[in-house]
């Protein structure tokens, strides 16, 4: 365990099996996320072409494209509440589609899934090389949020607006 700058470990090259990033990237400026990606994708190990998968990157986060989220995010006065305490909601979800493109150009495979109605899981695998798919060389990137008929594939268990725990 370390506490420091994400964006800068100070941890060797190629030295851990995980990097575990949940519910931070919507409260850094997106820049500082694509930071963090990058320095995940310096410190895990590669994949060593013996059986075993290179490190993995845990990346946990807001849907803004889950139905859900997108309801959230159209009641203004709602989402005007949450936004009063999250300085950089609206950042993080205008810059979405960069971060999930600089994943698919770092890491040799990433799978996107629904963890609930509202947030998606990311995993990303380091491949064999440094180069892991360095800038400019997209790798695959599976998207297994919605079925074939465009549905999220997990329903939204949140209470609603209008419900209460009584």
């Amino acid at each position: 365990y370390q506490v420091g700058d994400a964006a800068n470990t100070k941890l060797p090259d190629n030295s851990v099996d995980v990097v575990n990033l949940q519910f931070v990237a919507h409260e850094l400026p997106h820049r500082v996320t694509l930071d963090i990606i990058r320095e995940a994708h310096r410190i895990l190990k590669k994949d060593t072409g013996t059986g075993t998968t290179g490190g993995q990157l845990w990346f946990c986060e807001m849907d803004f494209e889950a139905p859900a989220y997108a309801a959230q995010r159209a009641n203004p006065l709602l989402f005007s509440l949450i936004r009063s305490t999250e300085p950089y909601l609206d950042e993080y979800a205008d810059h979405m589609t960069e971060i999930k493109e600089c994943l698919q150009n770092t890491f040799a495979h990433t799978i996107i899934t629904p963890a609930t109605g509202r947030h998606f899981s990311i995993v990303a695998t380091k491949g064999r090389s440094d180069e892991g798919g360095g800038e400019g060389q997209q790798h695959a990137l599976i998207d297994q949020r919605f079925d074939t008929n465009g549905e999220y594939r997990v329903e939204d268990t949140h209470l609603k607006v209008w419900e209460n725990k009584v």
